[in-house]
């Protein structure tokens, strides 16, 4: 009960403070002989706000002892009141500073987010273009996870299946995408150490999958026949790195990850 008295709003205080001058006004106004008062509701008005405001001129005061009494009364909840008041005051102003910063936070958590799943998006874009020429592509021009999200969930189910629609060019773009961003993407986890732990996990294992395609890149680029040609590796070699990078790239754009078959069949 008083927890809940002493943690009201500001204005339920300031309702107080005015029921209270009213209150007593009446009092002094119903009962000026008992209280000894001037028979007046001009005084009885004059009276009150005086007291309540404890500025007490002292050119009206009640002359017996129950008068004095009631009139001390109004004093000390006039000074409660305005207690309860301030600091109610002090209470809102305080939250409302609280809730701009967590605002302010969340908004910059926000954009380092939006940073990491542009970057991560550009990996699945490139994959998923094949386009011999992109990948050099800068991350703000990558397409967005909404138009990269039905690859990505039809990849990560097909990658090892006939239905799958990934050729060698498609493996070719990826890596090579891979080698070219790795220092940057690998830059890029003090951003996810700052959003939060749980994306500090799910971007450390993006990177190992990345860490990993680079290291297949370079391992067939050095594994060149006499030819000229290059073994790219096989949708067998790569589709593990290529299903924990779609997982992360979902986590990372806020959409649902796709269920694992293992957890399925143990559910």
């Amino acid at each position: 009960m008083i927890e809940n008295l002493i943690e009201q709003k500001p204005k339920f205080y300031g309702w107080a403070y005015i029921v209270f001058v009213i209150a007593y006004f009446v009092i002094y106004l119903s009962f000026q002989c008992a209280l000894g008062l001037p028979e007046s509701w001009v005084d009885s008005a004059y009276l009150s706000l005086m007291t309540i405001t404890t500025l007490g001129f002292g050119d009206i005061t009640p002359t017996t002892d129950i008068g004095k009494i009631v009139v001390s009364s109004q004093a000390f909840f006039g000074v409660m009141i305005l207690g309860l008041f301030l600091n109610s005051l002090s209470h809102e102003r305080s939250k409302s500073l609280s809730e701009t910063e967590k605002k302010i936070e969340q908004d910059r958590k926000e954009e380092l987010r939006k940073s990491l799943e542009m970057h991560s998006c550009l990996l699945l874009d490139v994959f998923k273009s094949a386009n011999p020429f992109a990948w050099d592509k800068h991350a703000k021009y990558s397409a967005s996870m909404d138009e990269l999200e039905d690859f990505c969930r039809s990849t990560y189910s097909t990658i090892n299946t006939l239905k799958n629609e990934v050729g060698p060019l498609h493996t070719k773009m990826l890596l090579e995408t891979v080698h070219q961003n790795y220092d940057t993407l690998l830059s890029l986890t003090p951003v996810a150490a700052e959003i939060s732990s749980e994306y500090l996990v799910v971007w450390s294992s993006l990177l190992s999958n990345v860490r990993n395609l680079k290291q297949q890149y370079e391992k067939s680029l050095e594994a060149v026949k006499e030819g000229g040609s290059i073994d790219w590796p096989t949708n067998n070699d790569i589709s593990q790195q290529v299903q924990e990078l779609i997982q992360a790239s979902l986590f990372i754009s806020k959409r649902e990850q796709i269920p694992n078959k293992s957890s399925k069949k143990n559910a």
